[in-house]
C-alpha cells in the first residue's frame, strides 16, 4: 500500500520531468508522432539525490492489467529484481471491469504490495509527478528500494475489446484501431489519442533509458484468444520501442495461451510466483484469495508457466532489412517465403506460421544469403529457429565476403534469439548455412535473422538546414541504413536548394567515443559535395574531401574522441549541384 499502513504516501519535492519535442522518424506502423527530447532530463524517475545508480541495467515492464506481469513476466519480473535492475513499470487501464473507482482504486494496491514482496522490502511508497509527452503522470517508487517505480495510466479496461458502459464503452481496441479518436482515463484526468500513447511510451524509454523491454504479446492478433487490452498494451510499446533509439530488447509474453502449452517452470519458482500473486490478491476481490482456491483454477496453471511469444532488438541498425536475399528453397505455397527471414518480427509456427522463413524439406545444407549493395560493418548476428519443437536447426555457419566465417551453435529450440557477437567486418554479403539438424526436423527454417551494423548513427537525433519533406528525402534518412540512396526519392536527405552552408548535426543522449565517419553523397550524378568539415562538441573540426559522386563511401579518419554531437558543414559543391544531401552518414565507434 502506499505510505505506512494508513494508506497514505508520503510525498517529496515535485522535481517534474518534461520533456521537449522534435520530429522523429516514422514508425514501421506510419504514425505520425511528435517524439519527446530526453537530452537534459533526469536518467531515472527517482529523486536526483536519490537516482539509483542503475549499473546492472534498466528494465521497463508495460502491461495491460494490474495483475499481467506477474502471471506472464514471472519469474523474468523477479529475476530482474534480484538482479539488482532498475525496474519501472507501467500499467496502461486501470483494471475496472467497468465496476467503478471503489475496485479500481483498490486493486491498485495490489501490484504495489507485489513489488514490495519481490524486492523484500516494507510496502511503503513515495510519490512523485513526471510530465511525459504533456501527460502528467504519477511515480510511485519504494522507499527502500527506489529503483523499483510503478506508472498507473488509468485508461479504462476494455473487456473483450467493447468496453464497458460505466466507462462509455471506450477501449484501447477502439483507439488502437481508429474506432474512437481519444480514449479518457477513469479518473478523468486525462484523455490519449493513439500516437500520444505511443509517444508517452516512447517518453518514458527515453527518459528511463531501459536496455530490455517486456510487454505482452505483439506477434498475436485480436480474435486470436487473447484479451484485446493485451494486444494493443503490446502493440503500443512495439510502436515506441521501433522509435527508442538507445540500444535495447523487446521481448512479448503469452497470456492465456499459456494454458495450452507444457509447464517449463520449476516447482520452486512456481510455488513463489503464487507467493507473489497472493500478496497482490489481497486487492482484487474478483481473483482466489487463497493458496487453496488458487491451486484449483487457472491461475495455477499460469504459475507453472512463462513463454515469450517474440522478440526483436531496438536502437541499432539492423541491415538485414535493407539487403537483397537469397535462400537455398522457400515454402511459396505456404506463404513462408525467405522474405519473412527479416520482416521484424520474430514469430512463427505454431503463433505465427505466416512469419517465418521455412525451405521445402530442407535439412543439413540449407542456407540464406544477404548482399548488400554498398559495404556494411557488422559485428552481431542474431537467429532465431523456427518456435516449433520439431524443426530445429543443431549447428551452422556464417561466411562472409572478406572471406572469414563464424561458427554457431544450436539455436534454442524455442524460437529465442541466438547471438551471434564477432570483431567487426565490412561485408557485401553474409550466408548462414545450416550444418546440423535435430533428427525430427523436416522443414529447417528461421523465424527471423537480423546482422547488426555497428555505426551509431541510428542512436542519434537528426537536424539539418532544411529537407524536403514533400519527396520524404528527410534529414534523418542518413542514418536509414541504405547507403546507395535512391535517385530522386526515398532513402536519402535532401535539401531545398541547399548547396554551400547546408549542414546536418547529430545528437547523441549519451557520449560516444568514435575515430571516423563513412559519408555517402547522393548518387545522382549532378549533387554532389565537393567539400566540407566535420565539427565536434569540444569544438575541434576535421576538414572532408570531396565526396565520390557514384555513391561510394568516403571515410573519414581522425583521432579518437568522445562527443555527444557533430556537425557536417558542406563548404564546396560542384556547380551542377541544385539540392545537396547525403545518402549515409555512418558513424563508427574507436575499437
Amino acid at each position: 500500500m502506499l505510505g505506512k499502513a494508513s494508506g497514505r504516501a508520503r510525498h517529496r519535492a515535485d522535481r517534474s520531468v518534461r520533456l521537449g519535442r522534435r520530429p522523429a522518424r516514422l514508425a514501421a506502423a506510419a504514425l505520425t508522432l511528435i517524439v519527446g527530447a530526453a537530452l537534459a532530463a533526469a536518467p531515472s524517475f527517482a529523486d536526483a539525490a536519490e537516482t539509483p545508480q542503475c549499473t546492472r541495467g534498466r528494465t521497463l515492464d508495460v502491461a495491460a492489467h494490474q495483475d499481467d506481469d506477474i502471471l506472464f513476466m514471472t519469474p523474468d519480473l523477479q529475476r530482474d529484481i534480484d538482479a539488482g535492475r532498475c525496474v519501472t513499470t507501467i500499467f496502461l487501464t486501470a483494471g475496472d471491469a467497468g465496476a467503478g473507482e471503489g475496485y479500481w482504486s483498490e486493486r491498485e494496491k495490489g501490484p504495489l504490495a507485489a513489488y514490495a514482496f519481490m524486492a523484500r522490502v516494507a510496502d511503503d511508497w513515495t510519490e512523485r509527478t513526471v510530465t511525459l509527452a504533456g501527460h502528467e503522470l504519477t511515480v510511485r517508487s519504494l522507499d527502500a528500494k527506489p529503483e523499483v517505480s510503478l506508472i498507473f495510466l488509468r485508461m479504462p479496461d476494455g473487456g473483450g475489446g467493447d468496453g464497458f458502459a460505466a466507462t462509455g464503452n471506450e477501449s484501447l481496441k477502439k483507439l488502437w484501431t481508429g474506432v474512437i479518436p481519444a480514449i479518457h482515463t477513469v479518473d478523468g484526468a486525462d484523455s490519449y489519442s493513439k500516437a500520444s500513447l505511443v509517444n508517452t511510451l516512447l517518453a518514458a524509454m527515453t527518459t528511463f533509458q531501459p536496455d530490455v523491454l517486456r510487454t505482452m504479446d505483439f506477434v498475436g492478433k485480436y480474435g486470436d484468444g487473447d484479451h484485446s487490452d493485451h494486444h494493443t498494451a503490446a502493440y503500443a510499446a512495439q510502436a515506441a520501442h521501433k522509435l527508442y533509439r538507445t540500444p535495447h530488447r523487446i521481448s512479448g509474453y503469452m497470456s492465456y495461451a499459456v494454458a495450452n502449452k507444457p509447464a517449463n517452470l520449476r516447482y520452486a519458482d512456481r510455488d513463489h510466483k503464487l507467493d507473489i500473486f497472493l500478496k497482490y490478491a489481497q486487492h482484487d476481490s474478483r481473483v482466489c484469495q487463497t493458496l487453496a482456491a488458487c491451486l484449483a483454477s487457472g491461475y495455477d496453471i499460469r504459475s507453472f508457466r512463462q513463454y515469450t511469444t517474440g522478440s526483436e532488438q531496438g536502437g541499432v541498425l539492423n541491415v538485414a532489412r535493407i539487403a537483397t536475399l537469397a535462400a537455398s528453397s522457400q515454402n511459396t505455397k505456404s506463404g513462408q517465403t525467405v522474405g519473412k527471414a527479416i520482416d521484424d518480427v520474430a514469430a512463427g509456427s505454431p503463433i505465427d506460421s505466416s512469419r517465418e522463413w521455412v525451405t521445402a524439406s530442407g535439412k543439413t545444407g540449407s542456407w540464406i544469403e544477404l548482399r548488400w549493395a554498398s559495404p556494411q560493418t557488422i559485428d552481431k548476428v542474431v537467429l532465431h529457429d523456427r518456435p516449433n519443437a520439431a524443426d530445429n536447426i543443431a549447428g551452422g555457419k556464417l561466411t562472409f565476403s572478406d572471406g572469414s566465417a563464424v561458427a554457431v551453435g544450436a539455436l534454442p529450440g524455442d524460437g529465442q534469439a541466438k547471438a551471434v557477437t564477432f570483431a567487426p567486418k565490412r561485408v557485401t554479403s553474409m550466408r548462414f548455412t545450416v550444418t546440423s539438424v535435430t533428427p525430427s526436423t523436416r522443414n529447417v527454417g528461421l523465424a527471423e535473422l537480423q546482422a547488426y551494423a555497428t555505426t551509431v548513427g541510428p542512436q542519434a537525433n537528426v537536424e539539418a538546414s532544411s529537407q524536403n519533406t514533400a519527396t520524404g528525402q528527410y534529414a534523418w534518412k542518413v542514418v536509414d541504413g541504405f547507403s546507395t540512396g535512391t535517385v530522386g526519392t526515398g532513402k536519402e536527405w535532401a535539401t531545398i536548394g541547399g548547396r554551400a552552408g547546408s549542414w546536418v548535426r547529430l545528437t547523441w543522449l549519451k557520449p560516444q567515443t568514435v575515430d571516423h565517419v563513412v559519408l555517402y553523397d547522393r548518387p545522382n550524378g549532378n549533387d554532389q559535395i565537393t567539400g566540407a568539415t566535420l565539427e565536434f562538441d569540444d569544438g575541434s573540426k576535421v576538414t572532408v574531401p570531396a565526396l565520390p559522386n557514384n555513391g561510394a563511401g568516403r571515410t573519414v579518419t581522425f583521432s579518437r574522441r568522445t562527443i555527444s554531437s557533430l556537425v557536417l558543414t558542406v563548404t564546396a559543391v560542384s556547380s551542377t549541384t541544385r539540392n545537396v544531401g547525403l545518402a549515409e552518414f555512418q558513424v563508427e565507434p574507436a575499437r
